[in-house]
Order: structure tokens, then sequence, then C-alpha cells
């Protein structure tokens, strides 16, 4: 072991040794680019000074040879100075002292120039007046004083001067640019040299490290024989875990009977005592007493329904059903529980079938339902009730095996509440556990839902968001009478006969559960679609902004921050051509009455089959699905 710790050593010093001359190198190289770009901007510099300089000259020698040319020939077309010659010199004046502001030496000179400029300008203008009046003469008269050519000699030094500072000025620039050309050549040269060298260096390190591997291919054999081993003492502790945890469920539900049938035994004993006492007194008030006892019996009865619904022994009567009739009847009671601040809507399904069910129990689960959804909505809302048939799928029936593969009647309440978090929603079922406060519930209502749901041969779902509501859908087994006939359910199409994908549509894919999440993307896959996933709405629009061939974006609804809608309208924003597909676990109609989606919105409501996703995404991408006015 200590020669290996030496050998690794020796490897760390080198390689820190080769990366800080390579550093060292891309130093160099940095510094010497910046030079030369330096360099090159000072020449760029020197040549703009030099052009204005010609440009000021220009522009005077013109003016005074077309003046000289209007006082010989007397025609104003032989002169054609610019309207404003005085402000134009002084524009190009200020433009070379911006130019030149940098060297002392310069704007020397250009203060010098700039009063004989002017004093040129205007002896010029003044020619011009006269000439312009029809004074010839007078003008030829200023023309012979020779104040002008002076004038010019002088402005024509200095120009010279500074044009020729300039030159010299762009020969030393010239020459470093050219000594910081070779110093870059000669940088990058060093830099080869030595990324070759640290190359080499790699491949000799890494050769050393294979033999190393080889040399403990037998330590490793040793290792996976021990994690074998300790797999093996693992799992025998996981088993004990669950057993302990069984017993901690145990112990917690003999806790809750304990402590409610203890309240329950609590008050039938102090009435019967009580009413001990009055008997005894011959009082005549003793109905008191036996009403107490007798809803306390009442209570530990209620109490013991409900627990033989949980463990799905309670005796039941069913009979068929038409759940659009039970729900209608139990309106009234419904208003009456609810209370005017929450509203109550219904849809109940055309046709639908019957089922074989305990009525009063069904009546009884609703009833529990409403009354949570109740307490989820403190300050008001709304509760939504729906029916429909439906039909669970293999693939479903894989992600939940509670379900069984076949035609049930599902139905569908919703509320608009505080909704509840995944750890809660795992616990929902569990007997006397409850989020109410102290006195305020038993625990048993969703527990006794069900196990009346799974005595009846149904399945129960709990959809749930944080801030948006929950929705609980219980699945129903379908009753067909004696004399009629069962309708068989249509074969599931083969995968080859659902409308099929092309590898270059992207789809992408949003949701915030990572299992719900996996499935549908695996599903999409298997159609032939090229799948993208994200988390959240944030990640999706990052993509978005990043790939410009997306086709189609499916999207949960309800999402923690950028929820489905928001995101189709910030995606669609950016994307005007990006078809949107809603997928959530809430009913279409709860969905829509609380505003959450425009009416006419393409979306898909959980659980679909993979023949119905298949055909929601082809009818979007092909154009024959309706888009929601919101987020065109």
């Amino acid at each position: 072991m200590a020669a290996s710790r030496k050998y690794l050593s020796f490897e760390t010093v080198s390689l820190i040794v080769a990366f800080a001359i390579l550093a060292s190198a891309g130093v160099v190289t940095i510094r010497t680019e910046e030079h030369r770009r330096n360099s090159g901007s000072l020449v760029r510099h020197t040549l703009e000074v030099e052009s204005a300089l010609h440009k000021l000259n220009s522009a005077v020698r013109r003016a005074e040879s077309e003046e000289r040319g209007y006082v010989i020939n007397r025609d104003k077309k032989n002169f054609s100075p610019a309207t404003d010659l005085a402000g134009g010199i002084e524009q190009q004046l200020t433009e070379i002292g911006a130019l030149v502001a940098d060297n002392p030496e310069q704007s020397e000179r250009l203060a010098r120039l700039r009063p004989l400029l002017r004093e040129r300008t205007a002896l010029l203008e003044r020619k011009l007046a006269l000439m312009n009046a029809g004074r010839f003469n007078e003008a030829t008269e200023i023309v012979r004083t020779g104040r002008g050519k002076a004038l010019m000699d002088q402005i024509d030094a200095l120009i010279n001067e500074m044009v020729s500072f300039e030159e010299e000025l762009y020969r030393q620039r010239d020459e470093r640019l050219a000594r910081a050309n070779d110093s870059l050549q000669s940088a990058i040269g060093v830099m080869i040299v030595l990324l070759a060298g640290v190359a080499a260096f790699a491949v000799f390190l890494a050769q050393k490290q294979i033999t190393a591997l080889r040399k403990s291919s037998d330590a490793l054999k040793l290792a996976y024989n021990e994690l074998v081993g300790e797999s093996t003492k693992r799992s025998a502790l996981e088993a004990q875990l669950r057993q302990s945890q069984k017993l901690e469920a145990l112990g917690h539900l003999a806790g809750g009977i304990a402590h409610d049938f203890n309240n329950m035994l609590g008050v039938i004993v102090a009435s019967l005592n009580i009413l001990r006492r009055k008997l005894r007194r011959e009082e005549a008030d003793a109905e008191q007493m036996i009403d107490s006892a007798l809803d306390g019996a009442d209570r530990a009865a209620k109490l013991v329904r409900r627990l033989l619904a949980f463990s799905r022994i309670q005796p039941l009567s069913p009979t068929p059903l038409d759940a659009n009739q039970l729900v209608t009847g139990m309106s009234s009671i419904l208003h009456r529980t609810l209370g005017a601040p929450i509203q109550l809507a219904t849809s109940l399904g055309k046709d639908l079938w019957l089922t074989r069910v305990d009525a009063n129990e069904l009546e009884s689960a609703i009833l529990n339902l409403a009354v949570n959804a109740r307490d989820a909505m403190p300050i008001g809302g709304q509760l939504t009730i729906e029916t429909a048939n439906v039909e669970l799928d293999e693939h479903y029936a894989a992600e939940n095996p509670e379900a069984k593969v076949g035609q049930y009647v599902v139905l569908s309440v919703s509320d608009t509440g505080a909704g509840m978090p995944s750890d809660v929603v795992a616990k929902a079922f569990d007997p006397f556990f409850t989020t109410k406060p102290i006195g305020k519930g038993t625990g048993l209502g969703l527990s006794q839902a069900h196990g009346f749901v799974k005595q009846s041969g149904g399945h129960i779902k709990i959809y749930s968001e944080v801030g948006h509501g929950t929705c609980v859908k219980l699945y129903l087994p379908r009753y067909v009478e004696a004399n009629e006939k069962a309708e068989p359910p249509p074969p599931e199409p083969k995968q080859e006969d659902f409308p099929r994908g092309r590898p270059e549509e992207i789809v992408l894919i949003v949701e915030d559960d990572e299992s719900a999440l996996r499935a549908t993307s695996q599903g999409v896959r298997e159609l032939g679609y090229t799948v993208l996933e994200a988390t959240s709405g944030e990640e999706a629009i990052q993509i978005i902004r990043a790939r410009h061939d997306i086709s189609l974006m499916i999207t949960d609804v309800f999402m923690p921050g950028m929820d489905g809608a928001r995101l189709a309208r910030e995606a669609v924003f950016r994307r005007h051509s990006l078809h949107v597909l809603f997928i959530t676990g809430y009913s279409q109609h709860a969905i829509m009455r609380n505003g959450l989606l425009d009416p006419d919105v393409n979306l898909l409501t959980k659980p679909f089959t993979l023949a119905q996703i298949a055909r929601k995404i082809r009818d979007a991408l092909d154009g024959k699905a309706n888009l929601p006015a919101g987020v065109q």
C-alpha cells in the first residue's frame, strides 16, 4: 500500500507541473494577443487622424480654388461651396480634436491651426458676399493683398507638420504590431510543443494506470464477493425493517381504536352510572342518560362498521345501481352538508352503465369525500361530482397493481381546496390517519371508502396538487343483468395499428411526477417519436429556447411553480407553430368549470391507454385537434 501511495503522489505532482506549464503558456498567449490588438488599434487610429487632416485640407483648398474661378470668370456656376463652410470646418476641427486629444503635441498644433482656419474661412465668406453683391473689384482687391495666400501657407505648413508626425507614429506603431505578431506566433508554437509534451505524458500515465488496474483486478473480485455478502445481509435487515413497519402500523391502528373506543365506552359507563344513581333516588329524568348511552353505543357500532369496511369483511347488500340516480338523489343532503360558501356541480355521464354495489355504503363514501372536501375549503370553493364509463387496460393495471383490467363506472369527487402533498396522499387510506386537528375527524373516512370500493371489486385513486385541490376517483365494476348480454370490450389495437410517429418529430413531455414522466415518455417512444423530458415548466422553457425543432409539447396541468396553462402560453409565445396537449388526473368537467383551461383545449385525462395518447398526438400534429384560444 505504501508503494501505491508513492506512485499516486508522483502522478499528482507531475500533472500539476504539466498543467502549470500549460497555464503559463496560455497566459503568455493571451497577453501577447492583447498587445497585438492594442497595437493594431493604434495603427488604425493614426490612419484615421491622417485621413481627417487630408479631408480638412482638401475642403479648404477646394473652396479657395472655386472662389478664384468665380472672381476671374464672374460666373457663379464655377463656385459651389457648402452652404455652411465655416460650420463644416468647425465640425472637422472638432472631430480631429477628439482624435488627437490623447497627444499633447498634436493638440497644441491643432490649437494654432484653428484660428488660422477661422480667419481664412471668414475671408472667403467676405469675398463671396462682395461678389454676390456685384462688387467684384473690391473682392479682387482683397485677393491682391495676399492675405489669403499667407494664411494658406501657414495652414499647409501646420497640416503637413501634423501629417508628418502621424506618419512617424504610424511607422513606430506598425513596427510594434509586427513584433506583437511575431511574439504571438512564437507563443503559439511554444504552446503547441507544450501540449504535445503534456499529451505524451498523459499517454504515459494512462499506460501506468492500465497496468495498475490490471494488478487490482483480484482486489476488485474480492471486493465484489464481499459486496454480495453485504447485499445478502442487507436483504435480511430490510425484511426485518418491513416487519417492524407492519408492527408499527398495527400499533397505530390499535392505538386509534383504543382511543375512540375508550371515549365511547366512557360515555356509556358514565351514563349508566348516573342512571343507576337516578333510579336509586327515583328521579324522573333518566331518559337523557339512556339517550347518551345509546348514542355512545351507536358511535361504537359505526366505528366497527368502518373498521370492517377498511378490512373488507363488512356485510354488504349489493344491488344493481344507477350511479346517476344516486348522485341526483343526494343533492339535497350534499347541499346541507357543504353549506353556502361551497358550490356543488354535477356532470352525469350519458348512457351510464349499471354497477352492483351497496347503495348505503356508496352514499356514505360519497358523503365522507364531500365532508373531507368541505374541510379542505374553509373559505369556500367548488365541489364537482362526475360519473362516466371507463375501461382500464393492461398498461394502467401494470402501473396500479390493485386495479384489474375491465369496464368500470367511475365516480369522481373533485374540490378546489388546499390539496395534499405526495407524502400525505401515500398515507391517506391508512386508518386513523388525518391531517385535521384533534377532535375534528376520526381518520376513518377515506379508509372506509377504500375498504368499501376494494370489497366491491373496484379501484380507488387520488389525484392531488398542493394549492389546486384534490380529485378522488371511485372505479366500480360494471354490472350486466342476467337477461342482458355483456358487450365485449373492443379489442385493444396492436401496437403496429396505432398512429405512428417519426424520429424527426420531437415531443417534449413535461411532468413533475417522475414515475408518471417515465411511463408517459416510454409509451411515446414506443410510438416512434423522439422524446425530450422536463420536470418543471421552467426547465421546459429552457429546452424550448435551445431547441427549435420541437413539434409537440405534452404537459401536466398542475405543476408546482409554473403550471401547464402558463407554460403553454409562454411556450407558444416563443414558438407559434408549437402544438400543445394537456394531461391531468382531474376530470375534464372539473378542469373546465374551475376556469383552469379553455373549453376547447386539447386535453387527455388519466388514466389513458397507449392507443388514446397515440391518437391524440397524431391529431394534434396533423392539425385535427382544437387548440385553446388562450395559448394559440
